[in-house]
């Protein structure tokens, strides 16, 4: 039981580390460029976005850093989580930065 344990908590820091660096990555990739579409819109909505982002960077860097260990529910999340943060970087970089 402890080793499953051991395997829960590293699957979670990594993944927490792949949220923490993938969302990091997307908020450069959104809201670093002059020509992104995330200027034109109100003030209100792009600031939403960007609390929602960092609130969700900063959760994951937490956990991160506290080493904890999820209940199953929680690690799935966050491995879902990570896999789709870090395609909408890669995409989000692809399509619009890198062209």
């Amino acid at each position: 039981m402890e080793m499953i344990k051991e395997y829960t908590t590293m699957i979670n820091a990594f993944c927490n580390l792949i949220i923490c660096f993938s969302i990091s990555a997307f908020i450069v990739f959104v809201f670093g460029r002059k020509n992104s579409m995330m200027n034109s819109l109100p003030k209100w909505e792009s600031t939403m976005v960007r609390v929602g982002l960092i609130t969700i960077c900063c959760g994951s860097l937490f956990n991160l850093l506290t080493l904890s260990t999820p209940p199953l529910s929680e690690l799935i999340l966050n491995v879902g989580l990570a896999i789709i943060f870090l395609w909408g970087a890669v995409f989000h970089f692809k399509y619009f930065v890198k062209k």
